[in-house]
């Protein structure tokens, strides 16, 4: 199955964990917490993602990979939860609202010719991210005062990454995959590591249209320094993604 373009579009079904921390003091050290189990996010949202590829040559080509997530929840807080240095008391009802958004480029050489089952490609790529993580409520500002506050940690960057990718085609109608992009590095305002993970599998329907399910894995854990978000963050998302692709 060899083509110059393609495209997938479909749902990923994900399993997601997001444990993070914010602070405004410089000095400040600030307990990290787990989103889902202490303020009631989804663990298992539905997202959309697609991507394009385009084999510019023989040996060259280029891969896009776009997903976002969105969430958000409210829960009675059962204990304290500090977030900007704003602290929310148990009790407090705390409305939380979290959203990333992950465009990923890659740009690769393969390692084969044109009409063997089997492709080997080898490259390195940009991740570019965007976090943010919003929580209100009420807050106590004395024994006989409370107020209501809205703290945001917001985040955006890029981070490489290095990667391989490998496709087996032992027909027309049948196309195997296997990928995995990893760096562990300080760069700019954020330090620590990224895994994008996937296997799957892609039948043809027609000439030009297949269908496709894929496990997908993608982890992000790290230390910010960025102006509006100082703290730790570690974030996993996991599961199948389900797609129509188009290819020729």
């Amino acid at each position: 199955m060899s083509s110059q373009w393609w495209v997938t579009a479909g749902t990923y079904q994900a399993e997601r964990d997001f444990d993070a921390s914010a602070n405004i003091a410089f000095a400040a050290i600030a307990r990290e917490f787990d989103f889902e189990s202490s303020l009631g996010l989804n663990d298992s949202p539905d997202l959309f993602m697609a991507e394009i590829g385009w084999q510019f040559s023989d040996k060259w080509g280029l891969a896009t990979q776009y997903f976002r997530s969105s969430r958000s929840g409210s829960r009675v807080l059962e204990d304290t939860f500090e977030w900007q240095d704003i602290v929310f008391d148990v009790g407090a009802t705390a409305d939380t609202s979290t959203e990333m958004e992950i465009t990923r480029i890659f740009f690769a050489r393969r390692f084969n010719n044109e009409d063997g089952p089997h492709s080997l490609r080898i490259g390195a790529g940009l991740h570019w991210l965007s976090l943010e993580a919003e929580v209100s409520g009420e807050v106590r500002l004395n024994d006989m005062t409370t107020d209501f506050r809205r703290a945001a940690a917001k985040a955006e960057f890029p981070f490489p990454n290095i990667g391989a990718w490998y496709r087996y085609s032992p027909n027309v109608n049948w196309l195997m995959t296997a990928r995995v992009d990893w760096l562990s590095a300080g760069i700019d305002n954020y330090s620590g590591d990224i895994w994008n993970v996937s296997a799957g599998v892609n039948y043809r329907l027609w000439d030009h249209i297949g269908i496709g399910v894929s496990y997908q894995y993608f982890e992000l854990g790290g230390s910010l320094k960025e102006p509006k978000w100082r703290g730790e963050i570690r974030t996993t998302y996991s599961g199948l993604y389900l797609h129509l692709s188009a290819f020729w």
